[in-house]
């Protein structure tokens, strides 16, 4: 089977780590290429971000439009995937059938279209263009819908109950040290204020959504209350306005290091997880720290709700403000033993592998 796996760039991010190793398990078994339709030459650092972590037997595509919108881009980008001559195209982010609207429309008869919905369902897949998208092509069963996790899908079904989809957990691939594993551990000693303090990870790039004022604060209030802990918040775009208002709000004790392509090193090394966002789809980072037995504190969104089991393997903060965000904290910090014997035992029999995910995908191509 020939695959086309479409996305806007491989810049660091849930959605980009995602598909690449979505991409590598895929081409085990078929003739997979994998496209970005932005221009990867701007930005080549960033937009190319995980192009060296795809496996050698895939190939790598770049139909190079810029920023903006236009029909011009739209047929562009049809045009190269008409030239593909896929069996299945599978494209991922929310904005992406835009993008490939004329493909969906003039292709469907050659080539299978699937949307992965990678955030929450009501954070831009209930647009008027969604419900046209879904209603005319989900409904005739002439494209297919990924939703990934059943809090998502449930809620998917519910705005769109005749949609063709299905409920895949996101898969993440066995997170392994690297050769900088001693280096990191060593990073991460250098940022503890006292030589107890327990390391909290966050791991996302500042976005409004990612909520990391909430996290910030919270933590700050954690330190005053004499907890010892140092938070270290991996990610780009903290140089933004948002970033720096939340880097004024940081205590000492958050330590702000940019980008990392060994995530993994970090999160082998941390005692705790966290995620502060407002909504999420399947976050990545929960599935690596899930996948490696590290306790997760988190706000109760989509993708959380179905990893943790409350005060067992994390925590669920109540909501979103600062307040229960603390609380989640501090029942983490006081129960972290226990929280991390029952991690361990529950990774073993995780579903979320990038092998069990890659099979389903295949198992809903073929359907």
């Amino acid at each position: 089977m020939k695959i086309l796996e479409v996305v806007f760039n491989l810049r660091p991010g849930g959605a980009e780590r995602f598909a690449v190793d979505l991409t590598n398990e895929l081409s085990k078994t078929n003739e997979v290429t994998i496209m970005a339709i932005k221009d990867n030459s701007v930005e080549p650092e960033r937009d190319m971000f995980y192009a060296s972590e795809l496996a050698k037997r895939v190939t790598y595509k770049n139909v190079g439009i810029s920023k903006g919108y236009s029909l011009h881009k739209v047929i562009k980008i049809y045009k190269a995937i008409k030239n593909e001559k896929a069996d299945i195209v599978h494209l991922h982010g929310d904005n992406m059938p835009h993008y490939c609207i004329l493909a969906i429309f003039l292709l469907n008869r050659k080539s299978k279209f699937y949307q992965t919905v990678h955030n929450d369902i009501h954070n831009g897949y209930d647009s008027l263009f969604y419900r046209f998208l879904v209603k005319t092509f989900g409904y005739q069963q002439k494209m297919g819908f990924i939703a990934l996790s059943e809090t998502n899908y449930r809620d998917m079904l519910e705005i769109y109950p005749k949609i063709k989809g299905v409920c895949i957990a996101n898969g993440r691939a066995p997170i392994v040290p690297t050769d900088r594993f001693d280096e990191t551990r060593e990073e991460i000693a250098s940022y503890k204020s006292t030589v107890d303090s327990r390391i909290y990870l966050h791991v996302a790039r500042c976005s409004p959504v990612k909520n990391q004022t909430l996290l910030v604060e919270a933590f700050g209030k954690f330190v005053e209350k004499g907890y010892h802990a140092d938070l270290i918040i991996i990610g780009v775009n903290f140089e933004s306005e948002l970033g720096k208002s939340i880097q004024a709000k940081a205590v000492n004790n958050v330590h702000f290091i940019g980008t990392r392509k060994n995530v993994g090193d970090y999160m082998l090394n941390a005692d705790v997880f966290c995620l502060s966002s407002d909504f999420e789809g399947m976050p990545i980072t929960l599935l690596e720290a899930s996948l490696i037995g590290v306790p997760i504190v988190s706000t109760a969104v989509c993708g959380a709700v179905d990893i943790i089991e409350n005060k067992v393997n994390g925590i669920l903060s109540k909501g979103h403000t600062v307040e229960e965000y603390l609380d989640a904290l501090e029942y983490s910090y006081k129960h972290l033993s226990e929280l991390r014997q029952n991690s361990l035992k529950m990774k073993a029999n995780s579903s979320y592998t990038i092998e069990n995910c890659a099979r389903k995908y295949m198992d809903f191509f073929n359907r």
